[in-house]
């Protein structure tokens, strides 16, 4: 069952720790966006997914050169949103993580994971696909392509309802045909015999 979407903990584009970051080394600049990583990762373990997405959203602003880095902030701030119910931001996440890191397995997941919630089931089969040339045994992206190709499948409830009517209309009209129609045609022919009878009487 889907989670209503929580809202995440937001501060101003750019933040006070952001500005004093612009002008350093990319060795420093990597170091604060480490900090921010693991203090994210501190806040998802305690399940603070709201206070996990803010600080992973400061360790993005640094804007280091690492992408590798960076693809597991975005990565992680996906899965931090996805168990917020924000499956659209977590998906966004993940692309920006793959386009960093293509073969980010996780990433991939998650993509996958939030695309089955958004009842996006081919664009999860391409997640999983991508995923499992990759990782071909990977026990979550089969599962999640599984469960997709299921999904896809699954006739609409709706169509169900409408055939079980016409089902019941035919065989109603069936029935009307085989039982009842005969007797309306004998009682109509009583009648006029009954009524050519009274004509000749008369």
């Amino acid at each position: 069952m889907a989670r209503s979407p929580v809202k995440a903990v937001t501060e101003n584009d750019v933040t006070p720790a952001a500005k004093e970051t612009l002008d350093f080394d990319n060795d420093t600049l990597r170091a604060i966006a480490e900090v921010y990583k693991n203090e994210g990762n501190e806040k998802y373990r305690e399940e603070e997914f709201s206070h996990a997405i803010y600080f992973y959203t400061e360790g993005i602003k640094v804007n280091c050169k690492d992408e590798e880095l960076k693809a597991k902030l975005y990565s992680n701030r996906a899965t931090a949103q996805y168990y917020l119910g924000n499956y659209i931001d977590s998906l966004s996440d993940a692309r920006v993580a793959t386009g960093l890191q293509p073969t980010f397995v996780k990433a991939i997941v998650r993509g996958a994971s939030a695309c089955v919630q958004l009842n996006r089931f081919e664009e999860a089969i391409t997640w999983c696909d991508k995923g499992l040339a990759i990782d071909k045994n990977n026990q979550k992206l089969l599962e999640l392509r599984s469960r997709s190709i299921k999904a896809q499948n699954k006739p609409y409830e709706g169509d169900g309802e409408k055939r079980k009517d016409q089902s019941e209309t035919q065989s109603g009209l069936h029935m009307y045909t085989l039982h009842v129609l005969p007797v309306l045609q004998q009682n109509s022919l009583l009648i006029h015999i009954v009524h050519g009878k009274e004509m000749h009487h008369t």
